[in-house]
């Protein structure tokens, strides 16, 4: 592997002191062998102090790489991507700390495969999936993409080979509001696919700090779905599944609508475009019954949490 390390924990970021350095306190407190592992970080915020603090860090850690990137919001994760030197890449959210044993547990993944000539495309849930087996392995792309559900949208659960990341071209066109997309879903001819949905990674509460101030509504309503349909048109997505996809979609929208329009949760995000863009692969009638179901679920939930 000549003297690679086995795994790059890549933290994009926008600077924000109070969730990236629990983040590193946790990845470092494993006391997991320097060599086998780096953490690269790619920095699109304007945040001096968070700087200056990580000029610091870094004299401790001589396998954290840091680099500023003037790529936006999202787009600074493939810019992270292209700094790593390790075999894998596992994206790591900059809010969300490994919990005690994971990075032992990546490392052994990858060592696992690592000098097979069919590695497996895998993507880890962190236990957000309701599947009765910890590990599913999937033989095709379209069954990987439909069991992932909706969370496929979520670059926290994103892994990749380097040699795969490194195929892609350097002209590469990544999506803006989901770029791990265009590197997920790039491989569709894989003989394994895997669901990893083991418990790894703890996310810290947002509090008030803005996780982004993009049209939410545009993101997940339109531009997820269109991405699909540009999958099923080249053939590698089943209609079967852009069905059962659009259906998450919905339901994901939905509990959106009445987090931050009926109980007015604290929000970041653009929300101005929900009328126009859920017209465009939904029909009101769909949209608003689905938005009443999800609003009396949450009802019956709060009820019954009362009563305990």
């Amino acid at each position: 592997m000549d003297n690679k390390p086995i795994i790059s924990l890549c933290i994009p970021t926008n600077g924000v002191i109070e969730w990236v350095f629990p983040v590193l306190e946790s990845i470092y407190s494993q006391k997991v062998d320097n060599t086998l592992f780096e953490v690269v970080i790619s920095d699109n915020g304007n945040n001096e102090e968070f700087f200056n603090k990580i000029q610091e860090y870094k004299l401790d850690h001589e396998n954290l790489v840091y680099e500023k990137t003037t790529a936006p919001l999202f787009l600074s994760e493939p810019e992270c991507y292209k700094l790593a030197h390790g075999c894998f890449i596992k994206f790591i959210n900059h809010r969300t700390k490994l919990i005690d044993g994971t990075l032992d547990y990546f490392i052994n993944f990858v060592q696992k495969y690592v000098n097979s000539d069919k590695k497996p495309v895998i993507y880890f849930s962190n236990n957000t999936l309701k599947t009765e087996n910890t590990i599913q392995e999937y033989d095709n792309f379209s069954d990987f993409v439909e069991n992932l559900k909706i969370y496929s949208t979520w670059s926290t659960g994103m892994g990749i080979w380097k040699e795969d990341f490194d195929k892609l071209r350097n002209n590469t066109n990544f999506n803006e509001l989901f770029p791990h997309t265009t590197i997920l879903f790039n491989e569709r001819k894989r003989e394994k696919y895997i669901i990893d949905n083991s418990f790894l990674l703890d996310e810290m509460p947002q509090g008030k700090k803005p996780k982004g101030n993009y049209d939410l509504f545009y993101a997940f309503a339109v531009e997820y779905p269109s991405i699909l349909v540009n999958l099923v048109t080249s053939g590698d997505l089943t209609t079967e599944a852009f069905l059962s996809l659009k259906k998450e979609v919905l339901k994901f929208c939905s509990n959106l609508a009445v987090d931050y329009f009926i109980f007015r949760k604290y929000c970041s995000y653009d929300l101005s475009s929900f009328d126009k863009s859920m017209k465009v692969f939904f029909s009101i009638k769909d949209v608003y019954f689905s938005i009443f179901m999800q609003f009396a679920k949450q009802i019956l939930v709060k009820l019954l949490g009362t009563f305990r």
